[in-house]
């Protein structure tokens, strides 16, 4: 399944990322997800992990519907699926946080990750009645909700508190009022993608049937994030290493600190060693392909083998060379330019990407891929888009 956001990506980043909703109308056709899968995907998830829970106006406590049992020796638990049941016919919403290691779903993520440049988190949300899960809230990352059944209405105000990061949850903000003006009221219907920035209240509700969508948040790099690594660099600093005593005895020292501090955020050295530093510690997952980088009796990839880059930003380092799922990768004039088309164009095949540098060797560029591929650099897809 391929989204398609129909957004130009630079208009995008200009007038809404970061700054208002946008709704991506019929962003995907042909769904190859029913409930047969999605019951897949909810029954092999750890029902009585954190990332797993039953909302119903509140998050009904876990007891209710979860027992240890003892399982040829070891204690385990389950869902008491009667509780489960009685819970979403009278308005429940059940909801698996950080869904991992399901191939569609990681696939729907990943065009997510690459549109927005960030890192994701994908979350499932199943009702089947009209009753809302949640109040009305922000969020601490943007967020996009990918209707994949049925239908959700959202009701999006502009936001009480911008620019919210981790800490910043509604609930412990209950001096902030919620807006009374609607910015939009609007329903998702299955193949539609709404994008919502942090900050912006939100309630999201069903619409008295079926309905399962996926909220897949954003994580880019912030300021906070750039100032907390700038820590290590503050001791170097003279003025810091000072004792202080009163502030108008030490007025001057701390202008002077002031100032040091601002030449540090400034440096543009610094910037960039923060970037690598917050690239070298991001992760892509990727699919298993065993029977090929596995096995020693291959030595180039399938012409009609599609690949996918394991990045979500693609930073370009100035000394040459990109870090990708950790890997630090060189580059010159010819793997500079494929690894930025395989970013630019995902899931492009062998033979795709062969014929878009006919200029160089096709066996130089095929062995420079399944090197990239043994790296877990870039991903062989290997299911049915």
């Amino acid at each position: 399944m391929i989204i398609n956001l129909n957004k130009d990506i630079l208009d995008f980043k200009e007038n809404f990322l970061n700054q208002k909703p946008y709704l991506f109308k019929s962003s995907f056709q042909n769904i190859n997800i029913d409930w047969a899968y999605i019951n897949e995907v909810y029954g092999r998830a750890d029902f009585s992990h954190q990332n797993f829970k039953l909302m119903n106006g509140y998050e009904v406590p876990k007891s209710e519907y979860i027992e240890s049992y003892l399982n040829v020796g070891v204690i385990e638990h389950r869902c008491i699926r009667p509780v489960l049941y009685e819970y979403l016919r009278n308005g429940a919403t059940l909801v698996h946080n950080r869904i991992k290691n399901e191939p569609l779903i990681d696939h729907i993520s990943k065009q997510i990750a690459n549109f927005a440049e960030a890192q994701t988190i994908a979350s499932g949300y199943a009702a089947f009645s009209s009753k809302p899960s949640y109040k009305s809230h922000w969020d601490t990352r943007d967020v996009y909700a990918v209707q994949l059944l049925g239908r959700k209405r959202w009701i999006l105000k502009k936001p009480s508190f911008e620019f919210p990061l981790y800490m910043h949850q509604t609930k412990n903000f209950t001096d902030i009022q919620e807006p009374e003006e609607v910015y939009m009221d609007v329903i998702l219907e299955a193949g539609d993608v709404l994008y919502i920035p942090r900050g912006w209240w939100h309630n999201p509700l069903p619409l008295d049937g079926e309905t399962f969508h996926l909220a897949v948040g954003t994580f880019a790099p912030t300021g906070f994030e750039y100032m907390g690594w700038l820590q290590n660099l503050i001791p170097s600093v003279l003025g810091s290493r000072k004792s202080l005593s009163n502030f108008e005895h030490d007025t001057e020292a701390i202008n002077n600190l002031s100032d040091q501090v601002a030449d540090l955020i400034k440096d543009k050295n610094h910037y960039q060693n923060f970037m690598m530093n917050y690239v070298s510690e991001q992760r892509v997952p990727s699919m298993l392909s065993l029977d090929v980088l596995g096995n020693g009796k291959f030595t180039k990839l399938d012409a009609n083998q599609k690949l996918r880059l394991n990045a979500n930003l693609l930073y370009f380092f100035e000394e040459g060379f990109f870090i990708i799922n950790g890997n630090k990768i060189n580059v010159d004039e010819i793997s500079l330019k494929l690894i930025q088309y395989l970013f630019d164009h995902p899931c492009s095949s062998v033979l795709k990407i062969l014929s878009q540098f006919p200029i160089y060797p096709a066996e130089k560029v095929n062995d420079f891929l399944f090197k990239l591929a043994l790296e877990d650099v870039i991903e062989l897809v290997i299911f049915d888009l």
